[in-house]
């Protein structure tokens, strides 16, 4: 499941991910690359990140205040969040690092922004009936948060990718 809003620019785009030593983030890395994009990845992992041409490491604390993370994305044609806690700091990754991500990027004029989210985030009335569902409820909270803060919140051009398993 997923959501999206309109003007989704699509050649040679600046993009930054966040979370980019990540397993999907490496995934969609070689993905923006092949299309010729430019990727700044933003980890606390930077040794981690893939070394290929086209890709910039740049290193990136989400407890940083918005003003520092502006400065990440400053120039960016699209932001991705695609940086998970494993469950270790939900609050101040996985749902406030991406507040202040998307705060960043309307603050330095970023149009675009892309989440990783996941399959009922947003339907918080699926969680208790879903058996597969039961260990990730606290997840699905923070995501739950994230996700309604881009909606709502936000004047960005979205898009909500939302897979039911990673």
């Amino acid at each position: 499941a997923w959501a999206t809003s309109p003007q989704h620019k699509e050649a040679n785009m600046k993009v930054f991910v966040a979370g980019g030593s990540g397993r999907v983030a490496a995934a969609v890395i070689a993905k923006l690359v092949e299309g010729g994009h430019e990727v700044w990845a933003g980890s606390r992992h930077v040794d981690a990140i893939p070394q290929t041409k086209g890709v910039h490491p740049v290193e990136l604390d989400l407890h940083a205040s918005v003003d520092k993370l502006a400065e990440k994305v400053r120039g960016m044609d699209a932001v991705y969040f695609l940086a998970g806690s494993r469950g270790k700091d939900l609050l101040q990754t996985d749902a406030f690092g991406a507040v202040k991500l998307m705060q960043a990027s309307e603050k330095v004029g970023v149009k675009r922004f892309v989440q990783l989210s996941a399959i009922f985030a947003m339907k918080p009335e699926k969680w208790a009936g879903e058996p597969s569902l039961a260990s990730i409820v606290d997840y699905d909270i923070a995501k739950f948060f994230a996700d309604e803060w881009l909606v709502s919140r936000t004047n960005l051009d979205f898009t909500i990718v939302a897979p039911s398993v990673l």
